[in-house]
């Protein structure tokens, strides 16, 4: 599968085409980085959400803050050691 940011150009493209493209592959795929990004804060914040009927000291926290990294691992926004792309 080519990579979002690889537009095939020929040499019979106008250049403006050319430029939309390559424009119209960055915003895609920056839309799928926001989409994880929202996905990773929404599953911290269920993790940090307690129920009322919930015991103390569930390791909830602990379970969202490794979902939600390895949903931005999976996106490709961070390296495994944390640090980001």
């Amino acid at each position: 599968m080519p990579k979002p940011d690889a537009v095939p150009a020929t040499e019979e493209m106008p250049p403006l085409e050319v430029e939309l493209n390559l424009l119209k592959a960055r915003v895609g795929k920056a839309e799928k980085q926001i989409e994880a990004l929202a996905e990773a804060a929404l599953t911290l914040a269920r993790g940090l959400e307690a129920g009322p009927m919930e015991e103390p000291g569930q390791m909830h926290p602990e379970q969202a803050a490794r979902l939600a990294h390895e949903l931005l691992l999976a996106a490709g926004l961070i390296r495994s050691g944390g640090d980001t792309a």
